[in-house]
């Protein structure tokens, strides 16, 4: 008697002996990222993290738009690539499988992208590591599971339960200042994930409507600026180094209503504020306005203790209606 093999089987059979290519490129992509970072002599340092795929936001924000991706690919730590590249196999396998090339790369981009481009959006870096891609993975087989047969039951009930905690307990943990993670990265990967899959039902053109108001609304945020100052601190850094410092001020101020303690901000508006009674006070001191001079000289110092100049020029100032 002869025994008849099922579709499911012949599926099963194919997907195991399957080799996704792409998924296996982004997994080396990493390892290689992983080791040469590890190589460094010291790794805390933006310029050896820009070195190895992940620019701090001033520099994606004067051109480096490639770091959006990269930095997803970058990680220091072995428990965090060891993490994200099993989940990244896990998923990213299958989603290979039942995709095209083209689609699937694109997919892996894109939510590179979105990853980053929300952590900016959120916090004051686009935070490192494949979390966001796998996140984004995750949320798209979990909706197809509900309605795609080739999905069903890839999902087991442990494994949803697992990135569901791992969600929320990374947020508690970032809220108390325990541990600071990407959660940006993971919720904003996690509803483009969702988001694809959602729209795959629909016609090609509304899928890219979609998705471009999706990615036009994220991107947006950054310039808006309403969760996060890395673009506002940007913005403030090129006025002042234009010397555009009226602008500067503004910028600066609009920072500290936001963060009261932000050195940067606090730093540069000290300096500006200094330069500006500065240059008051040389002409009033050249004009023989002794004290007015003297009353800006004590107000630079009130600002800054420790300026030099003003101490040496406040010295020298003649005491006026003194008798000789």
């Amino acid at each position: 008697m002869t025994e008849v093999i099922g579709v499911n089987q012949i599926t099963d059979d194919r997907f195991k002996k399957y080799k996704p290519i792409l998924t296996i490129i982004c997994c080396l992509a990493s390892i290689i990222l992983f080791i040469g970072i590890n190589l460094e002599a010291k790794i805390e340092d933006w310029g050896i993290y820009k070195k190895w795929g992940s620019p701090p936001p001033t520099d994606i924000f004067n051109g480096d738009y490639w770091g959006l991706i990269t930095s997803n690919f970058l990680h220091t730590e072995i428990w965090h690539i060891a993490f994200n590249l099993f989940w990244l196999w896990y998923f990213g396998k299958k989603k290979e499988f039942e995709s095209n090339k083209i689609y699937y790369g694109l997919i892996i981009l894109s939510s590179a992208f979105v990853s980053s481009v929300s952590q900016l959006a959120f916090s004051d870096s686009t935070g490192i590591g494949l979390s966001g891609i796998v996140y984004s993975l995750f949320g798209f087989i979990f909706i197809k599971s509900k309605t795609d047969d080739k999905y069903k039951n890839y999902l087991d009930k442990k494994t949803v339960i697992i990135f569901i905690f791992w969600l929320v307990l990374c947020i508690i943990l970032t809220q108390t200042n325990v541990w600071i993670v990407g959660n940006a990265a993971h919720v904003g990967g996690l509803l483009w994930g969702a988001t694809l899959a959602f729209v795959s039902k629909f016609k090609k053109h509304w899928q890219i409507a979609i998705g471009i108001v999706f990615l036009t609304t994220l991107t947006s945020l950054i310039s808006w600026s309403p969760f996060s100052i890395s673009y506002l601190s940007h913005k403030a850094y090129e006025l002042h180094k234009n010397q555009k410092f009226e602008e500067a001020i503004v910028i600066y101020k609009k920072i500290l209503e936001r963060d009261s303690d932000n050195e940067f901000a606090n730093e540069n508006l000290k300096q500006l504020e200094v330069d500006k009674l500065s240059k008051q006070a040389f002409e009033l001191h050249s004009a023989g306005k002794y004290n007015e001079a003297r009353q800006l000289y004590n107000k630079i110092l009130s600002i800054d203790k420790d300026n030099e100049w003003a101490k040496n020029n406040l010295n020298i100032l003649p005491v006026v209606g003194s008798v000789e």
